[in-house]
């Protein structure tokens, strides 16, 4: 009988180098298109750090094999892997990342749905740009 493999969480154990897991992680981008995603959004929306667990995320889902449309400049923001890894596993984080632009309906079209980027809401088009606006917002 074989022996199932597990993973040995012993303290021993070496952490992920974070690089390669970034590398690994950025929707098979290449660092140049990746780079314009941290040129616009600078850090990630939720926590503000600017560590290599930058990664891309999808605000608009593409689903298992999805349509490439959705990787258009608008669609994509750059969050750490933590908060990527919540707004895909975890409710209550999901649902404030709904109020926060960062993860959106499929009725909303990301260029006319507001994101929150840390220093206010903005409006993001598909040439990496961004336009500061107004919006209110029912936090909880």
């Amino acid at each position: 009988m074989k022996q199932a493999h597990r993973l040995d969480l012993a303290p021993t154990t070496k952490a992920p180098d974070l690089t390669s897991l970034q590398k690994n992680t950025t929707l098979g981008m290449n660092k140049k298109t990746f780079d314009k995603f941290l040129a616009r959004d600078v850090c990630c929306s939720h926590c503000g750090t600017t560590d290599d667990t930058l990664i891309p995320q999808h605000r608009k889902n593409r689903g298992m094999g999805g349509s490439k449309k959705l990787d258009r400049p608008s669609n994509i923001i750059v969050l750490c892997s933590e908060a990527n890894g919540l707004l895909e596993s975890n409710s209550k984080f999901a649902e404030l990342g709904r109020k926060f632009g960062w993860k959106l309906e499929r009725w909303q079209e990301p260029e006319s749905t507001p994101v929150y980027m840390g220093n206010g809401w903005f409006l993001l088009d598909n040439d990496y740009n961004t336009r500061r606006v107004e919006h209110d917002i029912d936090y909880f």
